[in-house]
């Protein structure tokens, strides 16, 4: 899981106006900088290095950590490992 967080780090470097300096599971991705659009795009660059797809029906993530386990549930047992 480290390495998603560390890829939604970069992420939120790039795209927020004001990245904080400590990311959390806990933190807020609308208290952030990220808005519903960055989660979309976020969660595409997530499914495009994973090679999976979410379902579009699933809850918008709120924070980090919702977002992470979202990524860990769909992403292939071998890539887990």
């Amino acid at each position: 899981m480290n390495n998603n967080l560390d890829i939604i780090k970069d992420y939120i470097d790039r795209h927020a106006d004001n990245p904080p300096e400590n990311l959390t599971l806990e933190s807020e991705l609308n208290e952030i900088g990220i808005d519903s659009m960055a989660i979309l795009e976020l969660i595409f660059e997530l499914e495009d290095k994973y090679g999976i797809r979410l379902p579009e029906d699933i809850p918008t993530p709120e924070t980090v950590g919702q977002l992470l386990e979202l990524i860990e549930q769909y992403k292939p047992a071998a890539v887990n490992e």
